[in-house]
């Protein structure tokens, strides 16, 4: 059985604490319709206060593939709102006690967020699905889990992480309580992983709260968590429909859903670089990643210049990978999603095929990228991406001339005296900061 080795393992696109938070709660992904709820026995470790939250619905694997509604969720949950996040993160499905509470809370159902839509029935009410930002702003509005509970997700994450062979982590979804908490444990020698954290921000007027956030975290002294930058949704998500791209979704009249505005997008690169701070967009579609590129462009010609991260770039096309060339840009990229996806992916953007998972071709432009799992939207897995690669490669997408161990490896290979031994079948050794750990 032949081996390899990386030197500080990566996972450049994850969200971490999430990752703990769906692996202990209560997990959807093996649903055949929606009706199958009613099956699931719920936990206390499963509610968020008062509420239940749950993960990894995917209609497209139940025999009706039609969205679920509040109805279902009524008969069997009357008086306890209800959150079930979809499998891609990026849509909801809640009951008419979470849509009671949330009006409560000041969430408007009377029109669509920008970037978000709200699912209706043929009478303009709500029918219990939110997607993207719709889904993003409700989220914001129901209670937070608690302090003991958040610690429970962020050990189960480190656990998972490590056991998939990864020493370093790319965290897009930091926060202060989450950096205190990795500090605590750096202190009683309990971190085991190197993380880069970004600090989600929601929009335009959000910018200056993730700032403070980002900055807050920076005054813990942790040697272990670096914090780099604001990160901004800029489009969804490719199963959802609402990433954007340059031509409709087959049998569609619609591309998708952008969240920010072009203008929006050139503050927050101008809010970011002018602090000498990097930035991260969410970009899955064609023309969100045009749209982004075209804006970093303007800004670096006035003579702002910074470091952009593009993340996903799940579509891709030449002419935009050429529009990078002059920019300080890292794209993060995670093969996985195709094992995930390839089943349907054709049908939902048809001519656009073509340009899926350009990796070989960014590399060729001297492009930097690097994997990672976008976990726990996918499996936390160094395996799975390999198996990914050569799939792909079965399906007509060039080949990555690369080194494997170069795009999984942390971009400065001094943070810590970390390995990971591996081969095709599984993780053999885990080395973190010169200790072996698995």
């Amino acid at each position: 059985m032949e081996k390899f080795e990386i030197k500080n393992c990566y996972d450049s696109h994850t969200h971490f604490v999430a990752t703990g938070q769906t692996r202990l709660g209560l997990q959807l992904q093996d649903l055949k319709s929606a009706l199958d709820i009613k099956n699931k026995i719920i936990k206390p470790e499963y509610f968020q206060a008062h509420w239940i939250n749950g993960f990894g619905w995917n209609q497209y694997l139940w025999s009706d593939s039609s969205l679920p509604t509040k109805e279902i969720l009524d008969s069997i949950f009357p008086d306890t709102p209800v959150f079930l996040s979809r499998v891609d993160g990026h849509a909801s499905w809640i009951n008419s006690a979470a849509i009671e509470e949330l009006k409560k809370n000041h969430y408007d159902f009377s029109r669509d967020p920008v970037g978000g839509k709200i699912e209706r029935d043929i009478h303009g009410n709500p029918t219990g699905v939110l997607f993207d930002q719709a889904h993003i702003q409700a989220l914001l509005k129901i209670p937070f889990f608690s302090t003991k509970q958040t610690i429970s997700h962020i050990k189960e994450s480190l656990r998972i992480f490590n056991q998939a062979g990864f020493t370093h982590i790319r965290d897009l979804s930091m926060n202060f309580p989450t950096a205190a908490i990795l500090h605590d444990l750096h202190q009683k020698n309990e971190l085991t992983a190197c993380i880069d954290g970004f600090v989600t921000v929601e929009n335009g007027e959000d910018l200056a709260r993730g700032l403070a956030d980002f900055e807050k975290c920076k005054t813990l002294p942790n040697p272990f968590l670096r914090m780099q930058g604001l990160k901004v949704f800029v489009d969804g998500s490719l199963g959802s429909e609402t990433a954007f791209i340059s031509q409709p979704y087959v049998g569609k009249s619609g591309r998708g859903i952008m969240a920010w505005s072009a203008e929006e997008i050139r503050s927050a690169i101008r809010f970011c670089w002018s602090r000498q701070i990097e930035i991260a967009f969410h970009v899955i579609g064609d023309a969100a990643v045009e749209i982004v590129v075209k804006a970093a462009r303007e800004i670096s010609a006035a003579g702002i210049l910074g470091k952009i991260h593009l993340e996903h770039v799940q579509l891709l096309r030449p002419d935009v990978i050429h529009m990078m060339k002059p920019l300080h840009v890292h794209c993060h990229m995670q093969p996985c999603h195709w094992l995930s996806d390839k089943k349907w992916l054709k049908d939902k953007i048809g001519d656009l095929t073509p340009y899926l998972f350009q990796w070989e071709l960014l590399r060729k432009n001297k492009i930097p990228i690097s994997f990672g799992s976008d976990s726990p939207i996918e499996p936390t897995s160094l395996i799975r991406n390999l198996a990914a690669l050569k799939d792909t490669e079965l399906h007509g997408i060039p080949k990555l001339n690369a080194d494997f161990n170069l795009v999984h490896a942390h971009p400065d290979w001094t943070w810590t005296n970390s390995k990971t031994v591996y081969s095709y079948e599984k993780i053999h050794e885990v080395h973190f900061n010169g200790k072996q750990i698995i």
